[in-house]
């Protein structure tokens, strides 16, 4: 008997012949074939390096069908009948693209999925520093208020009910919680401050000094209560313990140290948050043991040379606020500026342009544990096209996908975290977004946007299409600035509108991030003046400390107009025929104020800006005290004659003038790089005030004097700039140590 289709029992067929034999003459039609399927390919969206990851399908139809694999890194498996399972071991990390080719009868059909590979995540995750925070315990989440002095509680549960200021202190900067208690680091006030999740309360406090300036806090992953602590005035890491509120060590690693992390090996990393000349840098510390922090060499990450072009810029990484491990702990991310200070018609003939001069990079570093040295993975820079600032990061849970927040252009931009390649965006999450948290399954994302005070959520489960905000929740129950402060604040930060910038590559923070300077030196010769020591804007108070620049070129900070048109490729904040108008268009021309509302909220931001801070070398010790007063006496002596042009309490002689004839001084530190003034001869400089000097190394107009010692000593050989050949070295280390303490407390 031959069987119309295999497998068809043979009752069956017996039933259907008698039925037709006995019946009306007519015959039963032979059941349909199934047609011929594939389903898709099941198996997971993550592998893991060196163990066997597997992939199945189910075929439908198809007699006998032949299924041939294909694994995405080179490895195929021929095709063999009904072959609908596959195991593989990856050995590198990267996305691939598995595929299943089924062929029946002549017919082929195909299926694909894709599969991330990565090294499998540490069972204790590592821990980065953050403005924003996840408790998990009691489904709430945290954030740093810097403006307004206190650390918030928000409810992660939509909708959104009002955040509750629990923490108070001067300028929160980062969060952390290990167990029941969250860490605080406040930066003006010199603590870290610590709160019972549990009890809802303040439970101790750790005060390091005033201008120790704290940062960083990042959990231990190992030790339950125990923090690491980035002190950026002093250059040193901390670490400390909650209960008892014990300091277990404390280690110097290098000046200006912001960005920490903590890994469950015992690794500690640490970040230079202003990059010197020769390049940045990254620390790691060994704190296996956190009574006895031990420091190796730090890792230099050097300019890049070479890279001018419309999608790319040379320049050394700049602002590193962060440092972000990977869930594997065997490397880890910088997200940052890159500055070009290689580029520019003195140095290297060729003027900077608008997408030249900054933009946002991912450096990416590897890991060897708390003893080995890390270093650059070769080509280890991501440069981002057409944003500014990379001001935070966070990995996905199996560290698949990076989230990286673009401060100015006020979007978060995720990348594949092997090659970079783009695995989405959000766009406008609000104004300075700084901080991001990503849940414990990867699917939602808080962004601090921390100018628009709130945190924005969305859901980033499906990115094949940009996510809209879930909700936003509000960081603040009053805002502590007034509105015009507030909204000049934003526009300093904001590169995304076309006014400030041309494609979103900088803004104001671009070199004076926080109202700092960078401490970088550029190269300004196609602006008409020439090497330029980027002067800080905290303290200052806009013009209360005369006009602004080495060359005393503006007289107003709405003169920035003229940046904003010129170097940064922005259309301005004021009307083409008003600009052109009189002696508008000029820089020490016509008045701007009042003419555009926002140059004016800009210059009643940087007004605002008046305090110095608090500085490190004041110390109570005698014989620091002794060595204080021995080089104020010096200062204010005649022979030296230092404060002819640096008198107390502004300690300069410059000031604005009705008839705009400032005086410049030359001091013997003019060279071939200083250029000029407005296009025309430099004559000389203006007086830069003294406060803040221990914070805004290089010195000079051309950043040619690394240290105090320079400056009074190897340019100043012919004593043009004060008289220091007859002082010694006991007296020149007096002098500075009187130097460095000049602060908000001087009279």
């Amino acid at each position: 008997m031959r069987y119309a289709r295999a497998g068809i029992p043979l009752a069956i067929f017996l039933a259907g012949a008698a039925l037709a034999s006995c019946g009306d003459g007519t015959s039963e039609k032979p059941p349909t074939p199934e047609p011929f399927a594939l389903s898709a390919i099941e198996g997971p969206a993550v592998a893991y390096i060196g163990e066997n990851t597997c992939f199945s399908l189910t075929v439908k139809g198809g007699p006998n069908a032949q299924v041939a694999w294909n694994l995405g890194d080179g490895t195929a498996i021929p095709p063999a009948v009904l072959f609908t399972k596959v195991c593989h071991v990856y050995t590198t990390p990267g996305r691939r693209l598995v595929g299943a080719t089924a062929i029946s009868e002549g017919q082929k059909l195909v299926v694909t999925r894709g599969v991330a590979v990565v090294q499998k995540p540490m069972a204790i995750r590592p821990n980065a520093s953050s403005t924003i925070v996840l408790d998990a315990k009691h489904s709430a989440l945290w954030v740093a208020n810097t403006d307004h002095g206190h650390v918030a509680r928000l409810e992660r549960e939509l909708p959104p009910v009002p955040p509750m200021p629990l923490v108070s202190c001067a300028a929160p900067r980062t969060l952390a919680i290990s167990g029941a208690t969250l860490a605080a680091a406040c930066q003006d006030d010199g603590t870290v401050v610590f709160y019972d999740l549990d009890q809802q309360a303040t439970s101790g406090k750790i005060d390091f000094g005033p201008g120790s300036a704290p940062f960083g806090v990042v959990a231990d992953p190992r030790s339950e209560g125990v923090f690491f602590v980035t002190l950026s005035g002093t250059g040193e890491l901390a670490a400390v313990r909650a209960e008892g509120n014990q300091v277990l060590s404390r280690i110097f690693v290098f000046p200006d140290v912001r960005g920490v992390a903590a890994i469950a090996d015992g690794t500690v990393l640490v970040t230079r948050w202003r990059a010197l000349a020769e390049g940045a840098n990254v620390a790691v510390i060994d704190a296996t043991n956190p009574a006895t922090l031990a420091a190796g060499e730090p890792l230099l990450l050097p300019p890049d040379t070479g890279l001018d072009s419309d999608t790319n810029n040379s320049g050394v990484p700049s602002f590193l606020n962060q440092v972000v491990p990977s869930p594997d702990g065997g490397r880890a991310l910088v997200p940052s500026l890159r500055a070009n200070t290689v580029t520019g018609m003195y140095r290297t003939g060729k003027p900077l342009s608008f997408e030249t001069t900054a933009r946002a990079i991912l450096t990416e570093i590897e890991l060897g544990g708390p003893t080995e040295t890390p270093f650059e993975r070769k080509a280890g820079r991501y440069a981002f096209d057409d944003l500014d600032f990379a001001s935070a990061a966070v990995f996905s849970p199996e560290g698949d996908v990076i989230y990286v927040a673009i401060q100015g252009a006020e979007r978060v931009e995720v990348r594949d975290a092997v090659s970079f390649d783009v695995a989405g965006s959000i766009d406008d999450v609000g104004h300075a977004p700084d901080g991001l948290a990503l849940s414990e399954d990867g699917k939602t994302l808080w962004v601090h946007a921390s100018l628009s005070r709130e945190v924005r959520v969305y859901d980033v489960s499906d990115l094949s299409s940009p996510p809209v905000p879930l909700g936003t929740l509000a960081t603040g129950l009053s805002e502590p600035l007034s509105d015009d402060v507030l909204r000049g604040k934003q526009i300093f930060y904001s590169s995304r509108d076309p006014r400030m910038s041309r494609t979103s590559y900088m803004s104001c923070a671009t070199c004076h991030l926080d109202g700092e300077g960078d401490n970088l030196v550029w190269d300004f010769t196609q602006r008409g003046e020439g090497l330029r020591n980027t002067i800080p804007l905290a303290g200052r108070a806009g013009t209360a400390h005369g006009p602004l620049h080495w060359s005393a070129n503006f007289d107003e900070v709405q003169d920035f107009e003229h940046d904003i048109r010129g170097p940064m490729g922005g259309t301005g904040f004021l009307p083409d025929d008003i600009f052109h108008s009189g002696m508008i268009d000029q820089t020490l021309g016509a008045p701007k104020d009042g003419l555009s509302p926002e140059l004016d909220a800009l210059a009643t931001y940087v007004a605002s800006l008046g305090a110095f801070g608090k500085s490190p070398y004041r110390s109570n010790d005698p014989a620091a005290l002794s060595s204080r007063q021995k080089g104020k006496d010096i200062f204010f002596s005649a022979e030296a004659g230092c404060s002819t042009c640096h008198a107390p309490p502004r300690f300069t002689d410059s000031a604005l003038a009705a008839d705009k004839n400032y005086v410049l001084h030359d001091v013997g530190t003019l060279g071939p790089g200083s250029g000029s003034r407005l296009g025309g001869p430099l004559p000389g400089l203006d007086t830069p005030t003294l406060r803040g000097l221990w914070k805004s190394a290089p010195y000079l107009h051309d950043g040619s004097a690394s240290t105090l010692r320079a400056v009074l000593r190897d340019r100043n050989a012919a004593d043009q700039h004060g008289k220091t050949s007859h002082l010694s070295d006991a007296d020149l280390d007096d002098v500075e140590r009187y130097l460095l303490t000049l602060d908000d407390d001087e009279p």
